[in-house]
């Protein structure tokens, strides 16, 4: 039977004021990316997570950014881990105060990162704490890492060279709105240059366009697009999606131009392949070209790399991770939905690395205070978390030990994505 005497000492551990002044205390860590380093919110996580009793390592990715792990509980144990990043995005116009310098006012707190995701991690560390007074036996861990709002380098290098590790579950701190995420789609950026041939713009039959060939390519990507809106869609995740983000080409107006370089975002499905999206379309760019009628389409080359990936991954909903966290945010007073994201987190990567059953569950919420000028999170929300966590720490080892119902099937009815 699940030990109610401990989640309710667990639950009484958890101490709001402390969650609220370590948010504070994150966000004024700055740490804009692209643009700063992560150091300064590392440091203070560091000495926020030593203060529960945690061992930490910082593992250096570039100057000034390392990633960090922290552990409480027997080495040896089955872990929960949680997952979080310590960059925020840029700052950008809008705001009323100073982006770091926390105000709590009506029961938010506001600062650039108090959702996306300072307070979710806030949370994470009072909810470790608060399991580890009461079951020292039980192992948390939290990786943060540098560097996700951009190219996904942290986790890349956190996970290059770790073996293996037996986790119960992940669950990434990312702004839900408390809702159980259990998918999203995966994220690649690709970086597509075609080179043409230069020639004086009053002749342009003697040079070969790389901007009409990228038109080509852009075409493609909008009918790639279009077709995926009209296609079967993922009752849970939607579908796949594409978009040109820039195009930076030519070197002045009488000239036809050389080169010209487009970088497309192409939102993947669980269990696609970059490389192999990126393959076919430049395949069928090279045909398009050629049949296209432009000048000298012979002469014109394109070659295209995967800047960026960040896989997508989908949960099944019977999962014991996924029963337990829904289970346990009702017993607290909330929907316990769960749904799917169109965006994307880096959870994929602990999915795919490790094959571990993998959530998305955190304060805030990503489409209305995330990324947004005045940026908050509710205290109230902050406390939630903090308190399921812990809960779902506390009944996902009971599970593993055989003294808990867990695993359950759930019968919660899926929320499409949003």
């Amino acid at each position: 039977m699940i030990d109610r005497q401990r989640e309710t000492a667990a639950l009484a551990a958890i101490d709001v004021v402390q969650i609220v002044t370590d948010t504070c205390d994150l966000i004024r860590g700055r740490g804009e990316n692209p643009g700063d380093t992560e150091q300064d919110t590392v440091l203070r996580l560091k000495a926020i997570c030593e203060r529960i009793g945690a061992t930490v390592t910082l593992q250096d990715v570039a100057p000034g950014r390392p990633n960090l792990r922290a552990g409480i509980g027997p080495e040896d144990a089955p872990a929960v881990l949680f997952l979080g990043h310590s960059d925020v995005v840029p700052v950008g116009a809008g705001w009323t105060g100073d982006p770091f310098e926390p105000r709590i006012h009506d029961g938010l707190i506001t600062g650039r990162g108090a959702s996306d995701m300072r307070g979710g991690i806030a949370a994470v560390i009072a909810a470790m704490s608060a399991v580890a007074a009461v079951a020292p036996d039980v192992r948390l861990e939290l990786l943060c890492t540098v560097d996700e709002e951009d190219r996904a380098t942290g986790v890349h290098s956190a996970l290059a060279f770790d073996p293996p590790r037996p986790y119960l579950a992940c669950i990434v701190a990312e702004p839900t709105n408390l809702d159980v995420v259990i998918g999203c789609r995966g994220a690649t950026n690709f970086i597509v240059e075609l080179t043409g041939a230069s020639a004086h713009a009053g002749r342009p039959e003697d040079g070969a366009s790389s901007i009409y060939a990228a038109n080509e390519l852009m075409t493609l990507v909008r009918q790639h697009n279009d077709a995926a809106l009209r296609a079967g869609r993922d009752p849970l995740l939607g579908g796949p999606s594409w978009n040109v983000g820039t195009i930076d080409g030519g070197s002045g107006t009488s000239m036809v131009p050389r080169r010209t370089t487009v970088t497309i975002d192409r939102r993947t499905m669980p269990g696609e392949d970059p490389t192999a999206i990126l393959d076919h379309l430049l395949a069928e760019t090279k045909t398009a070209i050629e049949s296209s009628g432009i000048a000298n389409a012979d002469q014109i080359s394109l070659r295209g790399e995967v800047d960026m990936q960040m896989p997508g991954f989908h949960t099944d909903p019977g999962a014991p991770i996924a029963s337990v966290a829904s289970d346990a945010l009702r017993e607290l007073g909330t929907t316990g939905t769960l749904t799917g994201w169109t965006a994307a987190c880096e959870g994929g990567f602990i999915a795919q690395r490790y094959g571990t059953p993998t959530i998305i569950l955190g304060p805030g919420d990503i489409n209305t205070q995330a990324h947004q000028p005045d940026e908050n999170v509710s205290i109230d929300q902050l406390t939630t978390a903090a308190r399921v966590y812990a809960l779902i720490a506390l009944r996902l080892n009971e599970s593993h030990t055989g003294t808990s119902p867990y695993p359950i099937t759930v019968d919660h009815e899926l929320r499409p994505a949003r």
